[in-house]
């Protein structure tokens, strides 16, 4: 029987996208092997959104190239489709491909039963983004806008829950454009006669509307009380570069609205620190941004240009050295944003599920280590003690 290994890069669609070559090479009666020098066949599922990302995934297309098997070695997902790369693996026997469906349905066809080595299960409901922000190389990577018809969403979901996962986290290239509304398809999924609960992975400012909070209000044991909300920058001038839409007196009165209804949220973001003109001024006013708002924890991302974006072109680009100190600031107020949340919610009960042996998850994305050997219920109370995380 052929072997085969997928390594995957990247972000939740990705992982979900991973799971359904799996199963469709499964059901064709390949092996999935625990390690790439088993296999005879080795998949690299990339990303291609930042430069570090290209150079982990090229790193390991090298490694694999040498292995004494001499596996077929096929890549697909983002950074196939980046135009520089047929040129950096000209002298590599590795096959590109740009086109998934060679190695899984098309996308109507897209379902998963389970996710394996996981305890909760990604669902990909959407996929494509046209809003290109001026740093960002998706929308020319997966620039076809998609939605997941909702029967075949709650068809996925109760299968899934049937299986075993009890945390769905709906996922997407960009979530917010899932047709017809994400409030809309979560009043159906709150509907499923299913003990289980389900969690947005990230969407924008301005795509959440009142009926979404009004539900997750609502529907707590249904709705994880959880939103990741992308800001990247506390400067309007900077947002306006990074071609965002909104302004920060926007994002502000719409999170403290959302966290009055909501005030036991967690609250998740991305930074972006070092874009091309930014100053010492505004970075200042992203850190005091951050700090004036109720944000239970940072992404911080350092900027690196994508060739073929608008910000790739931009002048005054912000020294690395001057990068890393601005990160290092915002990995500071990162973590005292996690203690604040967590001292919040000391000695509070929270619903919790299984990530581990050990560990459970909170509605509210905390961690918390704790024996669940004992537990049977799929979804139940766990006092937040003094030790926990975010």
């Amino acid at each position: 029987m052929t072997k085969f290994y997928i390594y995957t890069f990247g972000c939740k669609v990705n992982q979900y996208e991973s799971q359904v070559i799996s199963e469709k090479y499964k059901k064709d009666n390949f092996v999935h092997v625990k390690t790439p020098e088993e296999a005879d066949i080795i998949i690299f599922n990339s990303c291609t959104v930042t430069k570090q990302a290209d150079k982990e995934c090229q790193y390991f297309l090298r490694k694999a190239s040498k292995f004494p098997n001499n596996p077929k070695i096929i890549l697909t997902g983002c950074l196939a489709k980046n135009i520089d790369i047929k040129q950096s693996l000209k002298n590599e026997s590795i096959i590109i491909v740009q086109d998934k469906t060679t190695l899984f349905p098309e996308h109507t066809k897209q379902a998963i039963t389970s996710f394996d080595k996981r305890s909760r299960a990604f669902l990909k409901i959407q996929d494509g983004c046209d809003s290109f922000c001026s740093y960002c190389i998706v929308p020319y990577v997966r620039n076809t806008l998609w939605s997941k018809p909702d029967n075949e969403v709650i068809s996925e979901i109760t299968n899934l829950v049937i299986n075993g996962y009890s945390e769905i986290v709906l996922t997407g290239i960009h979530i917010g454009k899932y047709d017809g509304g994400c409030s809309n398809l979560l009043n159906k999924i709150i509907k499923i006669p299913l003990e289980f609960r389900v969690r947005i992975s990230s969407i924008e400012i301005n795509e959440i509307d009142n009926k979404l909070i009004e539900l997750m209000q609502s529907y707590p044991e249904k709705i994880c009380h959880h939103l990741h909300i992308p800001l990247q920058s506390g400067n309007d001038d900077i947002l306006k570069y990074m071609n965002r839409k909104y302004l920060t007196k926007a994002f502000e009165e719409k999170i403290k609205h959302i966290t009055n209804i909501l005030p036991d949220l967690a609250l998740t973001t991305d930074i972006i620190t070092g874009f091309p003109g930014e100053n010492k001024e505004h970075h200042k006013e992203t850190c005091n941004f951050i700090k004036q708002n109720p944000f239970s924890r940072l992404h911080v991302f350092r900027y690196s240009d994508r060739n073929g974006t608008k910000a790739s072109s931009f002048i005054n680009k912000v020294p690395q050295n001057i990068i890393k100190s601005r990160a290092k600031d915002l990995f500071e107020i990162d973590l005292e944003k996690r203690k604040e949340f967590i001292n919040k919610n000391i000695g509070k009960k929270r619903k919790t599920v299984k990530i581990g042996k050990d560990k459970v998850l909170t509605d509210n994305y905390i961690t918390i280590i704790t024996d669940t050997t004992k537990i049977s219920k799929k979804i139940f109370e766990v006092i937040v003690p003094e030790n926990a995380g975010i």
